[in-house]
Order: C-alpha cells, then sequence, then structure tokens
C-alpha cells in the first residue's frame, strides 16, 4: 500500500452512478498500470469509494479514476467532485494490479458479466490506450443502453451482448480464434470456471487466460486417500469431510479436478 498527492483536472459522469475523473500525480507513483484505489484523503476527511485507475500517459503521470457512486446520489458525488476540483488530494493506493497487459497480444477478447461491467472500465480502457484489437462479450438479461452505448464509443462494432456464456454460446467464438489472442474474464466464480474450461477444451493455456472474479471464491481440496471433494477452509491443512484423514493442502492446482490436492498428513 503507498500514498500518493495528486490534482484533480476534471471529472465526468459516464452512465448510471459511474463517474471518471483525470488526475496528474504531483509526489510519487501510481504501482500499477492498471489499479486499485482504496482511499481519497482531503485535507482532514476521509473517503472509502470504489476507485479503479488506468495510466493514461506515463511521460505526464496522468491517471483515469473510475468512482461508482454507491449512495446512487448524484448530489453527493457532484459534491465531493466539487470539493476536489483543481485540490491536492492524496490517494491510497492498493499495490493489487487489476490485469496485465502481455507482450505484443494479437487480439484480446473479454467476457464481462454485467456485475463486473465496473470492474473491467479501467482494462478496457487500457486496452484501447494501447490500440489493442479488443472484442467485448457482455452476458445480461437486461437493457443497457446507456452503458452499452459508452462502450461502444470505445470499441465501436466491436461489442456483443449475450443471455448466457454457455458451451453453445462461446465455444464457437474460442474455436475461430488465431494464435496469440488472449483472453480476460470477469463475473461471478462459476461463470469464470465454466469459461475457462471451454477456454481449455479450445486449446487455450493459463498463459493466455487473465480473469478476476467477484464474491466468495468457494475453494475445494481433492483428498487422495479417498478421492472426496473438501471445501477449503484453511491454507495449510484440513480433515477430509468423508473419511477423516488430515491432509496438507498443496499449493499445487489441478485443472482437472478443479481442486488444490490434499496429501495425508504425515504425523
Amino acid at each position: 500500500m503507498s500514498k500518493i498527492k495528486c490534482r484533480l483536472i476534471r471529472e465526468e459522469r459516464l452512465f448510471k452512478d459511474v463517474y471518471t475523473a483525470e488526475i496528474k500525480v504531483i509526489d510519487g507513483f501510481l504501482p500499477q498500470t492498471v489499479g486499485v484505489i482504496k482511499k481519497i484523503q482531503y485535507k482532514d476527511d476521509l473517503f472509502q469509494i470504489p476507485i479503479r485507475y488506468v495510466e493514461t500517459c506515463m511521460n505526464k503521470g496522468t491517471y483515469r479514476l473510475f468512482f461508482h457512486n454507491s449512495t446512487g446520489r448524484e448530489n453527493d458525488y457532484l459534491l465531493l467532485m466539487g470539493d476536489f476540483q483543481n485540490q491536492l488530494i492524496e490517494l491510497e493506493v492498493s499495490d493489487y494490479s487489476l490485469f496485465q497487459l502481455q507482450s505484443n497480444p494479437k487480439k484480446v477478447l473479454l467476457f464481462i458479466d454485467e456485475l463486473a461491467i465496473f470492474e473491467s472500465l479501467a482494462i478496457i480502457h487500457s486496452l484501447s490506450l494501447n490500440k489493442i484489437e479488443t472484442y467485448l462479450y457482455i452476458k445480461t438479461d437486461r437493457k443497457q443502453e446507456e452503458t452499452i452505448s459508452y462502450l461502444q464509443h470505445l470499441l465501436p462494432n466491436r461489442i456483443k451482448c449475450v443471455s448466457s456464456f454457455s458451451y453453445q454460446e462461446v465455444s464457437p467464438i474460442l474455436d475461430k480464434q488465431v494464435m496469440g489472442t488472449k483472453l480476460f474474464i470477469s463475473g461471478m466464480w462459476p461463470m469464470i470456471r465454466k469459461v475457462k474450461e471451454i477456454a481449455y477444451a479450445a486449446g487455450f493455456t493459463d498463459e493466455e487466460i487473465q480473469y478476476k472474479g467477484i464474491g466468495r471464491k468457494n475453494e475445494k481440496i481433492f483428498c487422495v486417500k479417498c478421492y472426496n471433494l473438501n471445501r477449503k477452509k484453511n491454507e495449510y491443512e484440513t480433515t477430509c469431510e468423508n473419511c477423516n484423514t488430515i491432509l496438507d493442502v498443496s499449493t499445487h492446482f489441478s485443472r482437472r479436478l478443479d481442486a488444490y490436492l490434499g496429501y495425508i498428513k504425515i504425523v
């Protein structure tokens, strides 16, 4: 976690309760190209707002922030931004990277659940700024006219809304891709697991897939004694729910089993 000082240059509403702001770093640096800001401090006031950022010009120290006004009251946000305009503010920045732009990707496909649109905005902007050929597939059952209109401005004619990320929907998309295509998946964990399995079947490797899950991830441990799958409650050891064997939890994750391996603990 690091702190930086910056100046707010301008801000605007994008869609619904999502806003963007451009900042110039005055003191310090943001550790990632695409990342997370935990808090904003202005004078003696501390604000905890969901914020993601993307670097827009490395040599000039400028970044674009994405805010989600969780209160849903526009006046709250506008008052906050009015206080910040042309003022020095302090940001508490996470070291966590939302996305790593791998070297020379030919194309990036984004599979995004509608719940993850805000989380993915900084990534979409990063790909657009770097002029990477990008296609966006959004799972939504609702009309998102304002949101889709904004995204179409970033990715003209490269957005498709789908009703599900089923094998029938995703497999034909992946089967026709060329070598060098990368994937980014964001949504609830069951959705991520499903799309990853389809991608593996289409020949994609772990190195070609990035993902960002929403909600709690229910990880599993495979008991090598009785072959039972157990809920992962501890990083180091657990007791098999079926045979009561104490297991050492391995750091090795089996794609085939979709679980970490649990070896019999030697006492």
